[in-house]
């Protein structure tokens, strides 16, 4: 069995069945994890959060006395708005009627009863990753903006350095090459000076736009990592990396920061207004938004991913052509269209891809 990254890692348990909570509790033991706390009251075990920090949260849904979703609902409304706490359900009714509703409640992943051993340390593993992975983020975020107040030149440049490890540490989570976003940004530069939009906006899309994504560092691997189509509850998981990624982002005073916000929540807007997170449309999108969607897509589709293989470069472009005026702005389209057949996407894969 895999050996645990962070063994001193903090885990809630919360099963009204004492059987239930001996059997996790050893489990997370002998997977070498020591510092676990277990409750068969969920309201003692909701008490025990006010004066004691986890890590990670496994909890029931149906027990007496208050439900896994109460649990939820309530530990939420004492969490600091800034606080990624992953919380693991876990239930014996049919998963149909439960996983949608878990997700939606801010559980972060589900397994149904009886649990199998291997795959619960496995989501373990995984969840307490993205746990510590969000704490240094927000920990990066604090330096971030004390470079901010300072304004020097030296920290503007540690500034964009941290921005860039910020963007690999969520590429990494399904690209661990982090080319996607390198990508991505080149992208973007060149499709904004087609635009014809000043240097310095240029400059900036092109270090922000890599952190679109950077939201699906609280995506459970079970999700982002899928082989074939999602269900709606995972479809649903999936698009809250918009949101999640923005409020990372949030509170910024900087210029870099507050762009990389805008794009991480708007670039899956749709410019006929059937996007996501808001459903706006056309010219209310934010155009640094409108750019992302069109780079993002078109490195998508031409780059395998978990759940497709890669596109031929004439069969991405045709499919954003297509969407010319429905997912997509038609200008930023036509500004690709463009550089295409210009051959100006001096990407690193050019060869191999056939620009």
């Amino acid at each position: 069995m895999t050996e645990p990254v962070h063994p001193d890692a903090r885990v809630l348990v919360v099963d009204d069945e004492g059987s239930i909570v001996r059997l996790l509790t050893r489990a997370l033991e002998d997977a070498g994890y020591t510092s676990i706390v277990g409750f068969t009251d969920p309201v003692a075990a909701l008490a025990y959060t006010r004066n004691n920090t986890s890590d990670l949260i496994v909890l029931d849904i149906n027990m007496p006395g208050m439900s896994g979703y109460d649990f939820l609902n309530d530990l939420s409304q004492h969490l600091n708005e800034d606080t990624f706490l992953p919380v693991l359900m876990v239930s014996g009714l049919p998963e149909a009627e439960t996983r949608l509703r878990a997700l939606k409640a801010g559980a972060v992943n589900f397994l149904s009863k009886p649990i199998d051993l291997d795959v619960f340390i496995a989501h373990v593993h995984s969840l307490l990753e993205t746990r510590y992975m969000s704490l240094r983020l927000y920990e990066v975020r604090g330096v971030l903006e004390e470079l901010v107040r300072r304004r020097t030149a030296q920290l503007q440049q540690a500034h964009v350095e941290i921005l860039d490890r910020l963007a690999r540490v969520a590429e990494y989570r399904d690209d661990a090459t982090g080319q996607h976003t390198d990508r991505v940004g080149h992208v973007c530069s060149q499709l904004a000076r087609e635009l014809g939009l000043p240097q310095e906006t240029v400059t900036l899309i092109g270090r922000t736009s890599p952190l679109h994504d950077l939201g699906k560092v609280a995506i459970p691997d079970v999700v982002l990592l899928k082989r074939g189509a999602f269900d709606d509850a995972e479809r649903e998981a999936m698009r809250k990396h918009s949101a999640l990624g923005a409020k990372l982002l949030s509170g910024g005073t900087s210029e870099l920061v507050q762009m990389a916000e805008e794009i991480a929540l708007y670039h899956h807007e749709r410019w006929d207004g059937t996007g996501y997170p808001s459903g706006l449309q056309a010219d209310e999108i934010p155009l640094t938004a409108r750019i992302v969607a069109v780079a993002d897509a078109f490195d998508a589709l031409t780059h395998e991913r978990p759940y497709k293989e890669a596109w031929s470069v004439s069969a991405a472009l045709q499919e954003i052509e297509r969407e010319r005026g429905g997912q997509f702005d038609p200008r930023v389209v036509d500004a690709l269209i463009t550089l295409h057949h210009e051959k100006r996407l001096n990407l690193p894969e050019d060869k191999d891809h056939g620009y």
